[in-house]
């Protein structure tokens, strides 16, 4: 496999788990009062992208009735049924180039600990000050190697150079640029058309949130470019506190 299939590969996987590049990835979190609740992931992927994976034969999955989405989402999903903090998983396939992923969770800390091998993260977390919760998110330079521990795909030497911290200082446009010579005209575009969201409902009524949107009484929503996830050029954060 060249470099620039492995590449490819590398961006388009990455869509599959978070969201990115040509893909749309809605992510759902219904807390409970004791922290446990439901996690649900739908995911689209762009039409642009699944047809450069095609151009490269050396793609094709092992078993023909599967795209490499599929193995993708499944090898997810079955990392999942490892996690003691996880259960209820179910996995569906919506459409051509459309997913969901939804599953419960014991305690939200208890599975953020889960995903990062047993060691301490300040990525995502849940903290109680007397009568109050605050949920809290804080991606920035500093943390995104935690992120990589998450999903070690992100430390993968064929995805740094796109990540973050390689691209340290870049401008958007010249980072564009750049994934216009990898994948053509047509990736830019893509890309600027990609956005991260999460839509978080919490047991009482919000007191604040910071870094989003207030949607409703007990509902919040966060919405990240996948510009700005690729770039990290200013944190991104948020909090909700009920």
């Amino acid at each position: 496999m060249n470099r620039i299939g492995v590449v490819l590969l590398t961006i388009f996987v990455l869509a599959m788990l978070l969201g990115t590049s040509g893909c749309v990835l809605g992510q759902t979190l219904a807390m409970n009062p004791n922290n446990s609740g439901l996690a649900a992931t739908d995911l689209i992927v762009d039409e642009f992208f699944i047809g450069v994976l095609e151009d490269f034969q050396s793609f094709v999955p092992e078993n023909p009735d599967e795209t490499i989405m599929d193995v993708s989402v499944r090898q997810f999903s079955e990392g999942l049924h490892n996690k003691p903090s996880v259960s209820n998983i179910y996995t569906a396939k919506t459409g051509p180039t459309s997913y969901m992923v939804v599953f419960d969770y014991a305690d939200l800390n208890r599975f953020m600990l889960d995903m990062n091998n047993n060691e301490q993260q300040s990525l995502l977390k849940v903290s109680k000050s007397g009568t109050r919760t605050t949920f809290s998110i804080h991606l920035d330079l500093k943390t995104y190697p935690q992120l990589t521990k998450l999903i070690p795909f992100l430390n993968d030497p064929n995805f740094e150079t796109f990540g973050p911290l390689y691209n340290e200082g870049m401008s958007e446009a010249d980072y564009l640029d750049m994934i216009s010579y990898i994948l053509g005209e047509d990736g830019p575009p893509s890309i600027e058309a990609s956005t991260i969201s999460l839509l978080l409902t919490v047991p009482k009524p919000l007191i604040s949130v910071k870094g989003g949107t207030m949607l409703g009484d007990k509902t919040a929503r966060l919405e990240i470019p996948l510009i700005d996830f690729l770039l990290l050029a200013k944190p991104i954060t948020f909090s909700a506190t009920w």
